[in-house]
């Protein structure tokens, strides 16, 4: 009797073994990640409980922290430096673009770890995870274009029909910053100081990108330093940011901005993603 009951007990045991990288099929995936999209919707308002930024200072914040800085930005550029090209609502919208794109990056990174007894308790695309810390910095990201608006029109900033093309940047950007996330997340489950080094390299990215400056200035500047030719064609975020600058600023978007942007955001998504994918079957047993 204690033998069968024994035996019993062992077959509701599950072993968790290594597998080797590997994509599943994936129109059982995509149909299965489709599925349970509430479940990722969900997650992302219990991080955002949790982080507290469902509340009115925690709004707040989210937009006071990329203005401070801005208004440093524009001081030392300004002020400090002499630039007489120094525009504060070009730097302010250029902060809060590239803050979005960096949050989704450090959420993903830590996600998958931070998530560890929900992965070894429940079985689900872990991608949701990464769809989840996306969704989360959109709704994030809302409420700081709405203080840039109020910023246009102090500026008096131009109305053009170049403005339609900021949900494309947006797209765009959570597309390269969403597969960027899903290779540091599967990175960070293997080598845990992954995520202790992201904070100097995004600080590195933001000034290789044309944020503090547009993207014209930015060539004009640095475009002869090998680093600047580097941030140009190498940097991701050059395409994007310089289409969201020029679409701001009333100017014509160069299409070459847009096939570069474009080529960098399929590559990283779907690259990322599968990526992520390859290996999440993995994660259990590393956690």
């Amino acid at each position: 009797m204690a033998v069968s009951k024994q035996s019993a007990d062992m077959s509701n045991v599950r072993v968790y073994t290594p597998h080797k990288a590997g994509l599943p099929d994936l129109r059982e995936y995509f149909t299965e990640l489709w599925k349970r999209r509430d479940f990722a919707k969900e997650l992302s308002d219990t991080n955002m409980r949790a982080s507290n930024t469902n509340t009115v200072l925690g709004q707040l914040w989210l937009v006071l922290n990329p203005l401070m800085l801005a208004g440093v930005y524009y001081l030392l550029i300004f002020i400090i430096s002499g630039s007489k090209t120094a525009d504060f609502a070009q730097i302010t919208s250029g902060l809060f673009l590239f803050f979005f794109i960096s949050g989704v990056i450090t959420s993903c990174a830590t996600s998958v770890t931070n998530a560890g007894s929900l992965i070894l308790n429940m079985n689900f695309p872990k991608s949701l995870l990464i769809m989840s810390n996306l969704y989360l910095s959109l709704r994030r990201f809302a409420p700081t274009m709405l203080v840039y608006l109020v910023i246009h029109v102090i500026f008096r900033k131009p109305w053009t029909l170049s403005l339609l093309w900021l949900p494309v940047v947006v797209v765009l950007a959570s597309m390269i910053s969403s597969g960027i996330g899903a290779i540091v997340a599967t990175w960070h489950v293997y080598f845990r100081d992954t995520a202790q080094f992201l904070p100097y390299f995004i600080r590195v990215w933001l000034y290789l990108s044309p944020v503090l400056y547009s993207a014209e200035e930015f060539v004009t500047k640095f475009g002869n330093h090998p680093l600047g030719k580097f941030a140009q064609f190498v940097n991701p975020l050059f395409g994007p940011l310089g289409m969201w600058s020029d679409a701001l600023a009333g100017h014509h978007v160069p299409w070459h901005y847009v096939a570069i942007a474009v080529a960098w955001a399929v590559l990283l998504f779907f690259g990322g993603l599968l990526y992520f994918i390859s290996r999440e079957r993995d994660f259990a047993v590393r956690l």
